[in-house]
């Protein structure tokens, strides 16, 4: 009987106070500058995409959840970007991916309304380009074997040259 009396004390103190409850479609919180919520590809002045596929992002990811794809460029060395894509339902916000970005294409945007009702929705599809866009993009610069191997030691993983897949497991 005595728990019962201090439940209704301190329900009856509670209904004393102002409500803290924030009415959030309206108003919104304002979130720290550095929050890591949705992830956007920066474009180059000339509409092309500042990621150089260097793979780095994507081989940095804990979870896999980034898929980069690439062909190789027809006028000279480097790689040009056809595909750029993470699965929000694996990724777990950790920003390796922004940091380990050497072009500063991509990074984190103050987007945190990312509800999908279906597991499908969550695959977030930052560029695509069709094969023959992609040959007349703009020459880049390429990412050098040092910073690769630099990235391979410090998550881990095994490189295995030649395979066009340095770093993978």
């Amino acid at each position: 009987m005595i728990g019962v009396g201090k439940g209704m004390i301190t329900t009856l103190r509670h209904f004393m106070r102002p409500a803290i409850t924030e009415q959030y479609p309206l108003y919104r919180r304002e979130l720290p500058p550095r929050s890591r919520m949705g992830f956007a590809l920066d474009m180059a002045e000339d509409g092309s995409p500042k990621c150089k596929a260097c793979l780095l992002c994507e081989r940095a990811c804990p979870d896999d959840a980034i898929k980069i794809d690439s062909e190789k460029r027809a006028d000279g060395p480097g790689r040009v970007l056809t595909g750029f894509s993470i699965d929000l339902g694996r990724c777990m916000y950790c920003g390796l991916c922004v940091e380990q970005c050497s072009s500063d294409g991509l990074h984190h945007t103050g987007d945190f309304e990312c509800a999908v009702t279906s597991r499908e929705d969550t695959m977030l599809v930052l560029y695509h380009a069709e094969p023959a866009e992609a040959a007349n993009a703009p020459a880049m610069e390429s990412v050098s074997a040092a910073e690769l191997e630099e990235v391979a030691d410090t998550f881990g993983h095994a490189a295995e040259p030649g395979s066009g897949q340095e770093g993978t497991s």
